[in-house]
């Protein structure tokens, strides 16, 4: 399922570019360059092995740990399992650090002239792979890649969770607080998140790879900004979809089960204070954002209140005022849509928003004003006002779209008012479109009864005709059979 965020006030962003930029961003890095990174890591460990650098550190690290009084686990005598041994060494912080300053291998040792070239070599050999070339390693001091190891990943299960989470919970952000400030948001709860590793884990080798950090951050800010609130979303399945709203907080149960996940499945599971440090980052700037916009009206001058231009006579025109500026245009329709979010039943409200919209009369946020209005009178049944606007909005839209029932409550008043032609053109498209839909059958039988009435039989047999082949077996048609087996209602040729 393909869970699209919409904007539901202010200035309609129509796609959220910037997460998708970076989804694709993260996504052809790994494809395209960290492919072969697997290989690069077994070259580089081979040639410790081959080159007598492995057997050096591994003697170091045995007499390591006697001094500490530590057990020497019995794989690290195997050397056929040399991976094994290596990755063993080079997660052990303190004693990469101590190697590191050259206090296990001093200069004086004699086994430092023979260590310290091969050392330096399988650095560079390291440094061919992307991953420690970019990654984040605090004992390492590469504090320049504390603003690139967000874009680099290193398995495919968490490249896939944080590409689904980035657009889930980035969308949200970017159509709320805009693309610059969300591109922001990214990368400083990503980089909040490095500097947090490094300060708990000082000594950790690395190398730290992943947006989870960056993520992490967005979720803090989602949840402080959109946790309370309603949004709507566009859910597709490809071959349908619909619009729907959920609550803010529908997203984080998710997130928590895909860092639970990856907590008990993680090979370093230290990894994680940088997902904390970037949820704290982004609690801290959703707490500003939402300060902020709760302070916005009372800070410095005070604006002037937007007046209801429609107040002093409802029967006036609902358009607004032509002397508005744009932002009291900007704020009057924040104030429908929440009045329409607490009655969509508000008939006003509706009709205001339906005009203020109609400014803009491509835009989806119109099709949905003018939808729910036409809906909600054609339920009330108030037909010339339902026409009235109808005709507005087939004005000024090249392309309206109608729900059932509106095509419907429109035959039927054009029925009734003995205009059976548009009535036929409602129900015409409405048979193409929903065939099924309930009470289109017996509005087609009125209007075959109403041309019978106005003396043109050979429309009217034709309705009941689409109604027997259409309907069969029903009681509508039973009806349609009877009207065109009567010989006084029309004669049959």
């Amino acid at each position: 399922m393909l869970i699209i965020p919409l904007s539901n006030n202010g200035p309609q962003r129509r796609f959220p570019c910037v997460t998708f930029f970076l989804i694709l961003l993260n996504l052809g890095i790994f494809l395209y360059f960290q492919h072969n990174e697997q290989q690069k890591y077994m070259q580089a460990v081979s040639w410790a092995r081959s080159s007598g650098l492995l057997q050096i550190e591994l003697e170091v690290y045995q007499e390591y740990l006697q001094r500490r009084h530590q057990a020497i686990p019995d794989f690290l005598r195997n050397t056929k399992k040399t991976a094994a041994v290596f990755q063993h060494l080079i997660q052990d912080d303190r004693f990469q650090a101590a190697l590191r300053q050259q206090i296990l291998i001093p200069p004086g040792d004699p086994r430092f002239a023979d260590w310290s070239p091969k050392r330096k070599k399988f650095e560079d050999k390291l440094n061919q792979s992307l991953a420690y070339r970019y990654g984040y390693s605090p004992a390492r001091k590469n504090y320049f890649n504390i603003t690139t190891y967000m874009f680099f990943h290193d398995k495919v299960i968490l490249l896939i969770a944080n590409i689904l989470f980035l657009w889930f919970i980035g969308s949200w952000i970017e159509i709320g607080v805009g693309r610059i400030l969300f591109l922001g948001i990214y990368l400083t709860t990503g980089v909040c998140a490095g500097l947090a590793f490094g300060f708990i884990h000082p000594l950790n080798q690395g190398p730290l790879l992943g947006a989870s950090g960056a993520i992490a951050g967005l979720m803090g800010t989602y949840l402080l900004v959109y946790c309370s609130k309603r949004s709507t979303v566009l859910c597709s399945l490809g071959f349908c979809s619909r619009h729907t709203t959920v609550f803010g907080w529908f997203l984080f149960p998710f997130w928590i089960s895909k860092e639970a996940y990856h907590f008990v499945n993680a090979s370093e599971p230290q990894i994680f204070s940088s997902h904390l440090g970037g949820l704290l980052a982004g609690m801290i700037i959703g707490l500003i954002l939402r300060t902020h916009e709760q302070q916005q009206p009372t800070q410095g001058e005070q604006p002037e209140p937007v007046t209801d231009p429609f107040a002093s006579d409802p029967g006036q025109d609902l358009q607004p005022p032509a002397h508005l500026t744009k932002k009291e245009v900007a704020l009057l329709r924040k104030e429908m849509h929440k009045a329409v979010e607490e009655d969509p039943a508000d008939l006003t409200a509706l009709a205001r928003l339906f005009h203020i919209d109609k400014a803009d009369p491509q835009s989806e946020q119109f099709h949905r004003t003018a939808g729910q209005l036409l809906q909600r009178l054609a339920t009330l049944k108030r037909y010339q006002e339902l026409l009235a606007y109808f005709q507005e909005y087939k004005q000024v839209s090249t392309a309206p779209r109608l729900h059932p029932s509106v095509m419907l409550a429109l035959a039927e008043f054009h029925i009734r008012s003995g205009a059976t032609t548009q009535a036929a053109r409602f129900l015409l498209l409405l048979l193409k479109q929903r065939p099924q839909y309930p009470g289109l059958p017996s509005c087609l039988f009125t209007l075959g009864c109403v041309y019978c009435d106005q003396g043109r039989e050979e429309r009217g047999e034709k309705c009941f005709q689409l109604i027997c082949k259409k309907y069969p077996q029903t009681i509508i048609s039973q009806q349609a059979e009877e009207m065109l087996t009567t010989p006084y209602r029309i004669a049959i040729r």
